[in-house]
């Protein structure tokens, strides 16, 4: 997940247009705030973790995309897909190796059609949601930006889109969508009040309808992501139920 570093991302979301796609903006906040990081290579197909089949005559799919610096296998370790099946969902279960890799590289949602969505396709599954924390947040509003039609919903956990204080001019157009009904995927937004990314997602939050917006208490933590995903869960737009 992202750490707490200053820098300076005022060429991320100032207003002024700037040739860098939105994932090339993203790579250079990345850039900034990895330092030392280094992700690992963006292997091909994407790995894939099945955390729990549908149950018979499902054909709902939640896919988990992890933050950066995390592993699927964490929304495990953390409950996730427990959660989910004993809030009444039938759908199948899988989470995504989504790293920073890949956002390197640009191909994180090349992968995401050709190693998850499309096969998802193909083996029936007809309702497929994206469930992203953090920098899988983003990716998760990147593909369906860049594939209309293809997902039937976002849960987005402390998705990043900016620093404290600014503007996040690269998806701005798009996001600004959802204050109409445009046909994008309904989109729910759950973040710690705490969390270093309030303030911009707090925008984003006026754009979507009350009800699809939970804030509880926490920072940029698996503790408040955990709380976020179980205040969203006692929602009435649990994805398969």
């Amino acid at each position: 997940m992202f750490r707490n570093d200053s820098m300076d991302t005022s060429i991320l979301f100032d207003r002024r247009p700037h040739p860098l796609t939105p994932v090339r903006m993203l790579l250079v906040v990345a850039l900034a705030t990895a330092a030392c990081y280094r992700p690992g290579p963006a292997t091909v197909p994407m790995r894939t973790v099945e955390m729990a089949k549908g149950s018979p005559g499902s054909h709902c799919l939640v896919v988990f995309l992890p933050g950066r610096g995390d592993t699927p296998e964490q929304f495990l370790r953390n409950g996730f897909p427990e959660k989910l099946r004993q809030a009444g969902s039938r759908c199948a279960m899988l989470g995504v190796d989504s790293h920073l890799g890949y956002f390197f590289e640009h191909t994180i949602t090349e992968r995401l059609r050709e190693d998850v969505i499309a096969p998802a396709r193909a083996q029936g599954f007809e309702e497929i949601w994206l469930v992203g924390i953090s920098l899988g947040g983003f990716g998760s509003l990147l593909y369906a930006k860049e594939h209309p039609g293809e997902i039937a919903g976002i849960v987005a956990l402390a998705p990043f889109l900016g620093e404290e204080g600014q503007e996040f001019s690269a998806f701005r157009t798009w996001l600004e969508g959802y204050g109409h009904p445009d046909g994008r995927p309904p989109l729910f937004l759950a973040y710690g009040k705490g969390d270093r990314f309030a303030e911009v997602n707090g925008r984003l939050a006026t754009l979507l309808p009350e009800d699809h917006v939970f804030r509880v208490r926490g920072g940029h933590t698996w503790a408040a992501w955990r709380r976020a995903w179980e205040v969203f869960l006692r929602s009435p737009y649990v994805p398969g139920r």
